[in-house]
Formats: C-alpha cells, sequence, structure tokens
C-alpha cells in the first residue's frame, strides 16, 4: 500500500475524532467529556486517540479552532471587493451577529472554552499555537480598515491592528451576551437584535470618515 493511502486514512481517522468531539462538546460541553466518550462516538480505539492527539485537552483546542474558523469563514464570505472599506465592516459585522444568532451552541463552546482555559495551568505548546492562531484572526478586518482609507470611508489616521482587536473584542463581547443571558426587560422593549444593530452602528460611527 502507497504512503498516500496511509496518509488520507490518518487524516480521515484525525478528521472523524475532531467532528465526534466537536459533537460532543457542543452537546454536553468538553468539561463533562471524556476520552473514553470519544472513542465510542468515532468507534475508534483508545489507541487510535493518542496516535492523534496527546490528551483531550488537544482535541478540545483543535475543535475551538475549528469552531473559529467556521465563524471566520462564515464572515469573510459576506467580504465584497466592489463595496467601500466602511461597507464591507459594516457588512461583515451583520454577518458576524447573523453567525452568533445561528450558531448558539458553537459560540458557547468559544465562551467557555476561553473562560476554562484562562484558569487553568495547560500545556505552554498548546497555548502558544492558540495564542498565534487568535493573533491572526483578531487582525482580519485590517484588509478592509486599510481599503477604507485608501478610498476616504473610513478616518485616515486609524491604526488598523488596534482597530480590528478592538472591533473582534466588542463582537465577541456582544455575542456572548446574546449566547448566555436573557434581557432583563418586560414586554420586547429591547431586542437582542436592537442592542447588536446598536453596537455595530456605534463602531462604523467612530471609524466611518464624516468628513467624505
Amino acid at each position: 500500500m502507497s504512503d498516500s493511502w496511509h496518509e488520507k486514512v490518518k487524516n480521515k481517522n484525525r478528521e472523524e475524532i475532531i467532528e465526534a468531539g466537536k459533537k460532543l462538546f457542543l452537546k454536553y460541553n468538553f468539561i463533562d467529556v471524556n476520552i473514553k466518550d470519544i472513542c465510542n462516538e468515532a468507534s475508534i480505539s483508545r489507541v487510535t486517540f493518542y496516535k492523534h492527539f496527546k490528551s483531550i485537552d488537544e482535541l478540545v483546542f483543535e475543535v475551538q479552532i475549528n469552531i473559529l474558523k467556521h465563524m471566520m469563514k462564515f464572515i469573510r464570505n459576506n467580504d465584497k471587493v466592489q463595496l467601500s472599506g466602511k461597507e464591507i465592516i459594516q457588512r461583515m459585522l451583520y454577518a458576524w451577529i447573523n453567525f452568533g444568532k445561528e450558531h448558539k451552541a458553537e459560540m458557547k463552546f468559544i465562551f467557555l472554552f476561553d473562560f476554562y482555559y484562562g484558569v487553568h495551568d495547560i500545556n505552554e505548546e498548546l497555548k502558544l499555537k492558540y495564542k498565534d492562531f487568535v493573533f491572526e484572526d483578531n487582525n482580519f478586518f485590517s484588509e478592509a480598515i486599510n481599503k477604507g482609507i485608501e478610498d476616504k470611508s473610513l478616518k485616515p489616521n486609524l491604526n488598523p491592528v488596534k482597530v480590528g482587536c478592538c472591533i473582534f473584542q466588542t463582537i465577541m463581547g456582544v455575542l456572548q451576551r446574546m449566547s448566555y443571558t436573557t434581557l432583563p426587560v418586560k414586554h420586547d422593549e429591547v431586542t437582542d437584535d436592537d442592542i447588536a444593530k446598536s453596537v455595530v452602528e456605534m463602531i462604523i460611527n467612530s471609524i466611518e470618515n464624516q468628513m467624505n
């Protein structure tokens, strides 16, 4: 048998483990899932599991990255070249809000992951890998911000990295609230959509070039 066949089987097993982990983590949260549960769901042995992952923590990190990549792809699919930088960012922000509404289980996983692994000691290699990944995606607005500066739809003195990071943290905070809490108001006077729209408008108002 060829090396490429073995590689395909290896990759298939890895993908199946990730999918099994993702399914169980979203249903029960990763704190209550163990390696035996993953093996049963993926119909594999513990030996096969350990061929691909050193620990369940490593699998949890892989699922987190998998979900974040899915989220970023969802948002970037709304990045239209023919629009101004301001319009691209606005469209991306609303796509992000829609992702949060349509994928609440994934959003809850992201936030539980950040909280749990933020207060527990974990493998330093995993921490560095995740930090590098998050740093890259924290800046995924930079291209649109640079375009907005060039086409004068955004303020000329913006720092793309700083602004992109602020947008990322702000929207993730809004989506966390939308995923976990119920608004303390009666008769639907204020909805999650109202708040999300207001936050998007505040972000756009703070960075748009009003002199244009």
